[in-house]
This record gives structure tokens, sequence and C-alpha cells, in this order.
């Protein structure tokens, strides 16, 4: 976190814009931050006491009290900044830690229950208006979304061709999050626009999100930390938003933010200390000091937020109909080739039994006429010859079409085998 507004005595250190690790409240601290909305250590040297309870193991639950104590981790820690006292009020925005007024005393100081009570008060007021800012301006950006969305569905009302409704109309899936460069796995084909990394490192990441996403979506904005190969396109793509449209299909896309560097001025060393006891035992300790220490923070890039993940979402959902109604579309056409092809059959049994066998009769006629018949001229005879002729074409037109109407099925060839040698 970092210190964004400070009041303190003149001849105090200053610690505004200075940022402390998020390892400084650990996660157990954190919830209890946002059940108790006011904490308050009066002496950091008074020492802690034990609780005397029944002998039925279970331990007292300490949640609301006020006497709860401290980690000694954070007495340290306060101790070491020369804190002798502190009083923090939790700041919550949507169920969530936002942050911590957070005072300091150089000498013992209590707080009695009516000014803790009134200073709650305070931090509910700050919560409401600063969940109401953020709301205020997330909605500006959920509007400019929600509009490049619609603009989105129409390009898949219009264009059947999938790839070409999210990729070739002036409003693309670029547009539906704040990032640089877009890329469209589909149907085994990668699709981008805007500025993304080559071919093989996009083919590679891809094969690397698709053996390691659990979820639908996943980010990042130090995509090197846990892909290695990222580091090849920090510039592109230091932070990655991607979206599963299909597991089945391998089927995904994956928006790029390029680097940020920035400068983090962080109130003492960040990383833990490490302190060997005398038993030999291993502990982390707090910081000693909190002088300015500067860092350069590189392959990072700006943070995804709330409202780009939910457009992403939004137009994941839009897909998939689009997706869906085209599968019900083509199915559609299957049942009507169904039924065309089975009316073709119906044809083709009417061609082999209804015409097939006047047809046979003409020629048998025609072919016994001829043989028992010798009174018929040599024109007549030419004439029965084109009647057989013209009867055998016939019948090579019949086969012909059944042939056709068998396409696509499987025709058995019989033969004879000797089944001893089997």
């Amino acid at each position: 976190g970092e210190v964004v507004s400070e009041v303190k005595n003149n001849d105090l250190e200053p610690f505004f814009g200075l940022h402390y690790p998020a390892s400084d409240i650990p996660k157990q601290a954190r919830e209890l931050y946002k059940l108790n909305l006011t904490r308050i250590i009066a002496d950091v040297n008074i020492e802690s006491v034990a609780i005397s309870t029944e002998a039925s193991n279970i331990p007292l639950d300490l949640t609301q009290s006020t006497l709860r104590a401290v980690s000694p981790i954070h007495i340290q820690y306060l101790k070491n900044m020369g804190v002798a006292s502190s009083f923090s009020i939790s700041l919550i925005s949507q169920g969530e830690l936002w942050g911590l007024i957070a005072c300091h005393n150089y000498s013992p100081k209590f707080i009695d229950f009516k000014a803790r009570e009134g200073c709650k008060l305070i931090g509910n007021i700050l919560s409401s208006a600063l969940e109401y800012r953020q709301v205020e301006e997330n909605s500006d950006l959920q509007s400019h979304y929600a509009t490049r969305i619609s603009e989105l569905s129409e390009n898949l009302e219009r264009d059947k061709v999938i790839v070409n409704a999210l990729m070739a109309y002036p409003t693309s899936l670029l547009d539906i999050v704040n990032a640089k460069g877009v890329a469209l796995l589909f149907e085994e084909k990668i699709y981008t626009k805007g500025e993304t990394p080559v071919d093989e490192n996009l083919k590679n990441l891809f094969d690397w999100l698709k053996r390691t996403m659990t979820e639908t979506i996943y980010h990042t904005k130090q995509l090197s930390a846990v892909y290695k190969p990222g580091v090849d396109f920090k510039d592109i793509g230091s932070g990655i938003l991607a979206c599963m449209l299909s597991r089945d299909m391998g089927e995904l896309i994956v928006w790029f933010k390029p680097e940020q560097l920035q400068t983090v001025n962080w109130a003492g060393n960040p990383d833990k200390q490490i302190e060997t006891l005398e038993t030999g035992e291993v502990k982390i300790s707090p910081r000693n000091s909190f002088a300015t220490w500067a860092e350069i923070v590189a392959n990072t890039s700006i943070n995804w937020t709330n409202t780009e993940i939910s457009s992403v979402l939004k137009v994941r959902e839009k897909i998939n109909n689009a997706v869906n109604k085209t599968a019900n579309e083509i199915r559609l056409l299957n049942e009507r080739l169904k039924l065309a092809y089975e009316e073709l059959d119906t044809f083709s049994y009417t061609i082999s039994h209804d015409l097939r066998t006047p047809l046979t009769s003409i020629k048998s006629y025609t072919e016994l006429f001829l043989l028992k018949n010798n009174s018929v001229d040599e024109q007549g005879k030419n004439l029965l010859s084109r009647v057989l002729v013209g009867a055998d074409k016939m019948q090579f037109l019949i086969d012909e079409i059944l042939k056709l109407a068998r396409v696509g099925r499987a025709e058995f060839e019989l033969s004879k085998i000797n089944m001893q040698e089997l």
C-alpha cells in the first residue's frame, strides 16, 4: 500500500508517498481489520497476559475483543519505527479492506471508548464516500465498454464468420479493454490485432495457457514472473488477460498490456529479514530501518481492472451465443440434408422398381420379336435394334442414378472364404 495522505508534527519524519509491502499486514490481520473497524495499541511495552480458561482445550475466541493481544512481530515492527502506541481505523469498500487510517504516537496513549466509536463513525462515512467515488469512476468506463460490446454484438449478428465479426470491423476485441494488442486462437488458427508477440511466441503462450488455466479468466501484470519466456516480449505483453472460450476446442483470447517502468519508494527494504535464534530456529524479523528505499519495478504492466474483467466475461457470453447459434444452424441444415437424402433414397427405389421392370419387358420382347419373327425386313430390324440400344442407354442412366444415390454409403464386396483355414 501507499501513503496517500498525511498529517504530522513538523519535527517528525514524513511517510507521505512511501510504499509498504502487502506482507506488512498478513491475511489473518486483514480479516480482523474487516471485522473490527478500529484497533488500539495503547502501549507497545505492556506485556501480554495469558488467559486462564476451563480445562476444555477449546480456545477462547477473541475476534471481537479490544483486549486481544497483538502479534509480537507487529509489536517489534512498531518499536523499530520508534512508535509507542498506535490506533487504526479501517476503510472498507465493496466488502474489502481498501486502506487504513493509521495513527502513531511516540509515547503511550489510551483512547477511550467514546472517542473510538466517533472514529469508527468517521471511518464508515469515509468508506461510503470511497465506495460511491469508485462506482462513479467505474460507471463511465462501464458505459464506454458497454457501447463497444453492443457494437461487437451487432458485428456477430451481421457477419456469420465469427472471426471477421470479432477482428475485421472498426469495433473489435481490442476495444473492450484498455489493451494495446489482442490475439484470438479459434479453430486452431491465430488471429491478431494491435501490438502482439510474434506467432511463435503466441503459439507457445497459448499452449502454456491451455495447460495451466483452471478458470475461465486468468490475468497477471507480471507475466514473466510465472511464465519465463514472457520476458522476450515484455515491451508488448508484460501483462496479459486471458479468456477461455472453449476448453474442449482449445479456443481462447489474450489481451496484452506493455511494460510500464516505475520507481517505487519503499519505507525500508520490503524484503523480509531472516533471523536465526540461539536455539538454531529461524524466524522472520521485521525490518529495522524505515529509511526510503527506492526500487525500479520492471517487467510489469498497469493493473487489469474489475471493469475490464467484467467486460471480457460479457463478450465471452456473446461469442459463445454466436457459436451456439451457428452450431444450431448447422444442425438444422444437417436435418434438412438428411430429409433430402431420404427423399433421394425413395426416388432411387422408384426408379429401380417402377422404371426398371417395364424397361426390362421392352428389351426382352424386342429381342424375342427379332429372334422369332423372320418376316421382319432389314429396315424393321434396324428400327428394333435402335429400340434395344435406347433401352440399354436408359438402363445405364438408371444405374448411374442409383450409384449417385448410394454416395457415402458403405458397399459390401462378397467373396468366398475357407472357414477351415480361418
